[in-house]
């Protein structure tokens, strides 16, 4: 979730909402909560319905059981999926540009 809010601010810039789906268990995120803070919803997805069903879902792999690969899903104002990057491990990340052009090219009128 740091990666996401270290570059908020120019997702804010582009008109674009930020939520964030954690496939972990409910208490586990209220601990840590109470220590961090984030300026967009925080969803948890306790029995990993919606990991799945994006494919996200890593039952097993050499760094983790039963979590979700870090992803980014943008989708425009009609709920449409425009743009997909799923890591290939914990901290692969899209580069921002990428991001920023799929986000600035929404804004753009027809």
């Amino acid at each position: 979730m740091g990666y996401i809010l270290s570059n908020f601010s120019e997702y804010e810039k582009r008109g674009a909402g930020v939520v964030g789906i954690l496939a972990q268990d409910p208490e586990k995120v209220k601990q840590y909560l109470k220590e961090h803070s984030y300026p967009f919803p925080l969803l948890v997805d306790e029995d990993r319905t919606v990991v799945k069903d994006y494919g996200v879902h890593v039952k097993v792999n050499f760094e983790s059981v039963n979590i979700a690969r870090p992803s980014n899903f943008i989708l425009d104002g009609e709920g449409v999926i425009k743009y997909i990057y799923i890591g290939s491990q914990q901290r692969d990340f899209p580069p921002d540009e990428d991001i920023y052009a799929v986000l600035d090219g929404l804004s753009e009128p027809a």
